[in-house]
């Protein structure tokens, strides 16, 4: 009976340690895709979430919230997107690409690069915890 119990009380400590050790999980962004011509709200947000999930990653980072504003991708969000990656490169001393949206509504070749940043932010810092 004793040995029971102790069986029990360490399968919930071990239980209990892998799940808190899973909360400490590495930077794993999304990808942020955006349909159709339009700037998508999603898009936008998934952009700004990987954005607050690096500032949780790295100490001493505050990155702007970038917004945009109506169904063409403003300059304003642009430049926004590439100040806070400028952040990043400094805090961990990398290179990101410069992402440039081409023409109105949102290119393949911003969305490409914007998650290309992202996975290399992600390996990064997975490489810098080793």
């Amino acid at each position: 009976m004793k040995s029971a119990l102790v069986t029990i009380v360490f399968l919930f400590f071990t239980i209990l340690n892998v799940s808190a050790s899973s909360e400490q999980e590495a930077y794993f962004p999304s990808h942020c895709s955006n349909f159709g011509d339009k700037v998508s709200y999603s898009f936008t947000s998934c952009i700004n979430s990987n954005f607050r999930r690096a500032e949780f990653e790295v100490p001493n980072l505050f990155l702007q919230y970038c917004s945009n504003f109506g169904d063409d991708l403003s300059f304003s969000f642009e430049s926004c997107v590439n100040n806070n990656f400028r952040r990043i490169e400094s805090e961990l001393g990398m290179f990101l690409s410069h992402c440039m949206n081409i023409g109105r509504g949102v290119s393949y070749s911003f969305v490409s690069c914007v998650n290309r940043n992202f996975s290399d932010i992600s390996y990064e810092l997975r490489k810098q915890e080793q």
